[in-house]
């Protein structure tokens, strides 16, 4: 089955409440993981954090990249998910693997596209907002692109964007051409690129 950007969308925004588990990748919360996790990743899973561990059991788990490992390995939102090898990279693997990327500014305005910081990613949906696994004390949120010190954009390699298309960030209010609003936004503005959008979209 065929992985897509809205796919991934769909998949974060069933997320949205549930907690942050370092390691976890869309799991069930159990005991046995607790335990498996704590012994695996100590200094994540601190001994005046348990309690609230504990209430959190029977719940579906993730942490940033296992937000987005857990679209990929799950067949839908409630299943099990199937640990892949050739997946399981971290935040900043995840970014090395994605052959479309670049800085925040230049990011397309397509939903499923991944934004990253060091050592962490968040999932773009559109509008504006990103839903990320965004800590112990946050669990899977929906925060403004803006308001967070996003550095960079990736397309993730194991999923379908879509294609033929151009897209932009958007331009200033107020621009009544699109020479103005491509130069508003750093684009060329040029005849023959103007062409070549008219063709795409």
């Amino acid at each position: 089955m065929a992985k897509t950007n809205d796919g991934l969308v769909n998949y974060a925004k069933a997320q949205l409440g549930k907690p942050y588990w370092y390691g976890t990748f869309g799991n069930t919360a159990t005991q046995s993981l607790l335990n498996a996790k704590t012994k695996q990743y100590p200094a994540h899973y601190q001994y005046a954090r348990m309690t609230k561990y504990k209430s959190q059991l029977g719940e579906r788990v993730h942490d940033c990249v296992g937000l987005i490992k857990g679209y990929l390995w799950s067949k839908n939102s409630w299943s099990a998910p199937e640990y892949n090898v050739s997946q399981d990279v971290s935040a900043n693997g995840m970014y090395a693997k994605c052959r479309e990327r670049g800085s925040i500014s230049t990011m397309p305005e397509i939903a499923g596209i991944l934004v990253f910081m060091n050592g962490h990613v968040g999932i773009y949906v559109g509008d504006g907002k990103v839903i990320e696994a965004r800590g112990f004390h946050y669990g899977v949120v929906e925060t403004k692109l803006s308001e967070r010190p996003w550095t960079s954009w990736g397309k993730c390699p194991w999923i379908t964007y879509p294609t033929g298309k151009i897209y932009f960030k958007a331009c200033h209010y107020g621009e009544y051409s699109i020479v103005d609003a491509l130069k508003s936004i750093g684009e060329n503005s040029s005849f023959s690129y103007r062409k070549k959008i008219a063709e795409a979209n």
